[in-house]
């Protein structure tokens, strides 16, 4: 049984998603956490927190884009890294995409650079596409194909 859950954010819940501090060596690949849910409000983006035995412990957002869903952000505190819990909710927002109709395809991406990420998103299967934006490295999930009955 996973103690780490995805949650909807709304008006209730999401100042605590602020208290959230990446480790220095991190804070140059990744956005603010504040500034992820300014961006979501003005972008096709949906952010969700992460709670890991009923604490706010990090965020992850996805963002649907003609059929191409992006998991655009997986920031978890520091002080709960390398325990398994960005990988529970990475996991849990891959199966909940697979869910979605309009979702054909799961993305990601990371800074060059950042090989924690690589590493990260290596284990939980995306494998990289040809395509690269311009300082980014784009990922790809093999999501199962959907048949219409």
């Amino acid at each position: 049984m996973s103690f780490t859950r995805i949650i909807a954010l709304d008006r209730y819940n999401w100042e605590l998603c602020t208290r959230i501090q990446l480790a220095p060596e991190q804070e140059a690949y990744t956005p603010s956490v504040l500034y992820s849910l300014a961006q979501a409000k003005f972008e096709n983006l949906f952010p969700f927190g992460i709670e890991h035995k009923g604490e706010m412990v990090g965020m992850i957002m996805y963002g649907d884009f003609g059929g191409i869903c992006w998991i655009s952000r997986v920031v978890i505190d520091q002080a709960h890294q390398r325990q398994g819990i960005g990988f529970a909710a990475v996991t849990q927002m891959i199966a909940m995409l697979e869910r979605k109709i309009s979702c054909r395809e799961i993305r990601t991406s990371y800074a060059k650079g950042n090989l924690g990420a690589a590493a990260f998103f290596e284990e939980l299967g995306f494998t990289k596409l040809e395509e690269a934006l311009s300082d980014e490295i784009v990922l790809q999930y093999p999501v199962r194909s959907k048949h219409m009955y």
